[in-house]
């Protein structure tokens, strides 16, 4: 199925109601050997549920129109660097390494422009992250934060995250969790002087 199919079959679907958890406290820590993909609109303060997650990280990269976004939100001891410009792939590619090496990751994205741009991007992540593993084993959690509450989560498997993902609006801040990159525990022990943003 081509990508306008994609869209277009999901926009052809009724929009379902979805439940709100009451509180951020909902939402889980990032895990070791994780990987969050995080959208956010540059310019503003980041959101209580993407605070909460940037401060239970590790290694935060983020897109450089976010920056000054995230400078006032990173914990002491999170490592953030900036995104590869215009090499997506290689940034997932690092984030998906950091992951595999035990890490609990984030990569902040500024959020996209439109669908056909959001799907586009989940695919690169889909590429990235399988390897060598099937899509089909990869469990995958997304979370869309909508302007009267966040979602519920919805689980579903690598191979079917596009069609996942073209069921929110666009106006929806998606949060994609990406389990088992990497093994848990795995992640090697450092000291760390402070906070700040790399790059």
């Amino acid at each position: 199925m081509s990508l306008t199919e994609t869209i277009a079959a999901a926009s052809s679907r009724p929009a379902g109601t979805r439940r709100h958890p009451q509180t951020t406290s909902n939402l889980p820590a990032v895990q070791s050997g994780q990987l969050w993909l995080i959208e956010t609109a540059p310019g503003g303060a980041l959101s209580d549920p993407a605070r909460h997650v940037v401060d239970s990280a590790n290694v935060v990269v983020y897109d450089r129109a976010l920056a000054r976004t995230l400078s006032d939100a990173l914990p002491l001891g999170t490592y953030a660097e900036a995104a590869a410009e215009g090499a997506p792939e290689a940034s997932l590619s690092r984030c998906v390494r950091f992951a595999c090496d035990g890490w609990s990751v984030v990569r902040m994205l500024a959020a996209p422009a439109t669908q056909r741009d959001r799907v586009a991007g989940i695919r690169r992540l889909a590429e990235q992250v399988a390897g060598n593993r099937p899509a089909g084993e990869i469990a995958i959690t997304v979370i869309g934060e909508l302007a009267d509450g966040i979602c519920e989560p919805t689980h579903t498997r690598l191979d079917r995250l596009d069609l996942v993902v073209v069921t929110y609006p666009q106006d929806a801040r998606l949060t994609v969790i990406v389990d088992g990159v990497g093994s848990p525990g795995g992640a090697r022990v450092q000291a760390v002087a402070g906070n700040g943003l790399a790059g």
